[in-house]
């Protein structure tokens, strides 16, 4: 459904949160996020942000893309893809360019679509 450059890359994850490790505050992270544990909080993520099945993630959110697993209630703000795997709950509302909600997903709150961030188009020079 999206292009490849455009989805989450799961290979790279940079931060694991852990299933026994709970954090309560603001996070701030560059790469990947993944977090099997629970977040209470803030997060403000340059890059994306996973939420595996069992974590669970009560903060507003800042990122590039995220993908949900699990159970996120709070706000997001992504400037690229919104997933919601059929494992997945929201509770918040969203600013997102691309939103993807699977099967036995779970989403209430508000979505305000915005623009995907794109490079700028080359000009062609009429012949």
């Amino acid at each position: 459904m999206f292009k490849k450059s455009e989805e989450i890359d799961t290979t790279k994850i940079d931060t694991i949160i852990g299933k026994n490790t709970f954090l309560n505050g603001t996070l701030e992270a560059k790469g990947v996020l993944r977090v099997e544990g629970k977040i209470t909080g803030k997060i403000n993520a340059q890059g994306d942000i996973i939420i595996a099945e069992g974590g669970v993630v009560e903060a507003d959110i800042s990122c590039r893309s995220i993908s949900i697993a699990g159970t996120l209630k709070g706000n997001v703000e992504a400037s690229g893809i919104l997933e919601i795997e059929p494992t997945g709950k929201l509770a918040g509302d969203i600013t997102v360019a691309k939103l993807s909600i699977g099967d036995g997903a779970v989403f209430n709150g508000v979505c305000k679509m915005q623009a995907a961030a794109r490079p700028e188009e080359k000009k062609q020079p009429k012949a």
